[in-house]
């Protein structure tokens, strides 16, 4: 594949009004408001991490056998360094809630068989601004869900997080919050190879990585390789993507097999930047979105970060970097 690691389907995506407006969030941040330098602020939040991952005192966390095998990831030049949060991720949530089922009883509920359908704003809420002054802000007071019947619920709370991945957007557009995320394709190869390597694998040319995983499959080496960023709608895996993420891990893996190959989109944020913490318009709406490739990676981290914010906690990581803010009403 002669294409470069990130393209963009130009026809399909001037008929997109959505890619404008992340276009627009994606200048100003750029160009305009001169962020933190987007590879340090996201290496903090990969290493805070890996901090939770590995927190003696979280018993919960260090109860999840989610199938961590990597003991590092070398780099282009070949060099390992430490750090790695590869694993099973469907173990891993598996494993979480059961944990907090068992540790919260009925307190923690999880509706799965139902999507969001509307939601509930008030305007009674009153909060400070940086001056000490009081303002009035709107808050939301409640969500309306749907089942598979058609059947409506109403869940009211003191406090909402807006997690959705790619569909976040779309909600959060119902209350006017910006949140400038856009589905981003990229591909997922499963392989097996006699290499038995103990670390992640970062691929040629910033394509991607190789992640060795926990088992083996007839005495051969599973690796889940996963990599490009295409703009685009298609939701078909490209086949020449996968052909280029397998010869480029046949440079560090003999006799390579391919087991299965899949494509899928990622919310990536404008500045490539997760997005976590209050949204600006209301008191008691806060986000935790736009990970991009990197959402089991910033996981626990993120959802540690997001506890502090709500709780008024000091947090472990400088929140700035991440707050909903940046991409506030103000630059309109």
């Amino acid at each position: 594949d002669d294409r470069p690691a990130i393209t963009f389907d130009w026809k399909s995506l001037m008929s997109d009004r959505s890619i404008y407006s992340f276009a627009t969030h994606y200048l100003l941040q750029k160009m305009i408001y001169k962020p933190p330098k987007q590879h340090q602020c996201n290496k903090s939040i990969l290493e805070y991490n890996m901090e939770c991952l590995d927190d003696p005192s979280d018993a919960l966390v260090q109860s999840i056998d989610y199938g961590r095998f990597a003991q590092g990831t070398q780099l282009v030049d070949g060099k390992v360094v430490e750090g790695d949060s590869s694993g099973d991720v469907g173990l891993f949530c598996r494993g979480l809630l059961r944990g907090l089922q068992c540790e919260y009883d009925d307190r923690f509920v999880v509706r799965s068989e139902e999507s969001v359908d509307s939601l509930v704003l008030t305007g009674d809420h009153h909060a400070s601004n940086d001056n000490g002054q009081q303002h009035h802000q709107d808050s939301l007071s409640a969500v309306v869900t749907v089942d598979r019947n058609g059947i409506q619920s109403t869940i009211h709370a003191d406090q909402f997080v807006i997690a959705m991945g790619n569909e976040s957007r779309p909600l959060c557009d119902k209350i006017h919050v910006p949140c400038p995320i856009y589905p981003v394709k990229g591909h997922l190869v499963t392989i097996s190879s006699s290499v038995d390597c103990i670390y992640n694998i970062t691929l040629p040319n910033g394509i991607g990585y190789a992640a060795p995983m926990d088992h083996k499959v007839n005495g051969r080496r599973l690796y889940r390789l996963s990599g490009f960023v295409d703009f685009t709608p298609n939701k078909e895996p490209d086949q020449h993507r996968i052909d280029a993420l397998v010869n480029a891990a046949k440079i560090h893996l003999d006799d390579v097999e391919v087991i299965d190959a899949s494509a899928c989109h990622r919310p990536f944020s404008a500045d490539d930047r997760p997005i976590i913490g209050p949204a600006a318009k209301f008191g008691n709406v806060y986000l935790c979105t736009g990970f991009g490739s990197r959402g089991w990676s910033v996981g626990l981290g993120s959802g540690s970060l997001l506890a502090s914010l709500i709780l008024g906690l000091p947090c472990n990581v400088d929140p700035e970097p991440y707050l909903p803010r940046r991409f506030g009403a103000r630059y309109f």
